[in-house]
């Protein structure tokens, strides 16, 4: 693999989607990712993982989730860090970044968004995590380093040597811990860094169909979240990135993809009602469905599957 780079993902449990979203991002990384070398999942192994094409190194979260997340994912980079395997140079990247374009993992930029000692008071009040990133800014600057804020949902790239040197100069393991990447990106320096712009946008809200294909418009990555993730974006992940990735051995399973599939194929009976007793639990109906198919009752099937669909997702009417 030489002049490749090697992909870490760290996994965790509580996935609200069933680890899709790893699915997607690496069907985005397969697409998209030029120059893309071993694949190492660290942390939890999701079942659509083929265990011959994937790297598992198994670590558990020894750290709250909800107090210090970063805490487990550094323990993460440090065990793939320790893996001989891994090479020199690897992108770090999260279950819920997509790659939007074609983009040459060797020559990603460490992406920030600005100095972190010029955000306004209330930058730092919102959540729980930004917590976490004021506590970080602030041991950056008792070590007079520079404060930008490379955690700005983007993949990394990582020397595996220079990770684990610095590490070694922060407690990551007390109280809420530090933000990973901030720590690193501040404590390297680089001229491979690069404020961030438009090449990266987020889904951090439930957008439409014509919303999100105008949001996403001209943009290298994208990063989602669990309020972001409604019917609209997974069938705009499903449209975008169809084809299973080589890692992929079982196909996905989820109710808003599966029936977005009927209605857009030929829309077999049989299938359409073997669905519906799936995802739409109508005891009356399935018994009438199952009758057998008349020109009436699959027009009521057709109604009552695509109805079940968000209004947001038009193109399927």
């Amino acid at each position: 693999m030489e002049n490749r780079t090697d992909v870490v993902y760290p996994i965790g449990k509580g996935s609200s989607w069933k680890n899709n979203e790893l699915r997607f991002s690496l069907r985005s990384l397969e697409k998209y990712g030029i120059n893309v070398g071993k694949l190492f999942i660290v942390g939890e192994l999701p079942d659509f993982l083929s265990r011959d094409d994937v790297i598992h190194l198994k670590v558990d979260d020894r750290f709250n989730p909800q107090i210090n997340a970063d805490g487990n994912i550094i323990e993460k980079v440090l065990a793939a860090c320790a893996d001989s395997r891994l090479s020199e140079d690897f992108l770090f990247i999260n279950d819920d970044h997509v790659l939007l374009e074609p983009v040459d993992l060797m020559t990603i930029p460490n992406f920030h968004k600005g100095d972190m000692n010029t955000f306004p008071d209330n930058y730092w009040t919102l959540n729980y995590w930004r917590k976490r990133l004021k506590r970080t800014r602030d041991i950056l600057n008792e070590k007079g380093l520079p404060a930008l804020h490379y955690d700005c949902h983007t993949p990394i790239l990582i020397n595996r040597k220079a990770f684990v040197a610095m590490i070694s100069h922060f407690d990551y393991q007390q109280g809420i811990g530090f933000t990973m990447k901030s720590l690193y990106g501040n404590f390297i320096g680089s001229d491979h860094n690069r404020l961030l712009t438009k090449e990266k946008k987020t889904v951090f809200s439930g957008l439409n169909e014509a919303n999100l294909s105008f949001r996403l418009l001209d943009s290298e990555f994208m990063a989602f979240n669990d309020s972001g993730l409604n019917q609209a974006l997974k069938i705009w992940l499903y449209q975008n990135f169809e084809k299973s990735s080589k890692w992929e051995i079982n196909d996905l399973e989820d109710r808003t993809i599966e029936l977005y599939q009927w209605v857009n194929s030929e829309r077999n009976y049989r299938k359409g009602v073997q669905l519906f007793e799936k995802y739409l639990k109508d005891a009356n109906l399935v018994r009438l469905f199952k009758e057998g198919e008349t020109d009436q009752l699959k027009r009521k099937l057709e109604y009552k599957i695509i109805h079940a669909l968000d209004q947001q997702w038009k193109s399927i009417r």
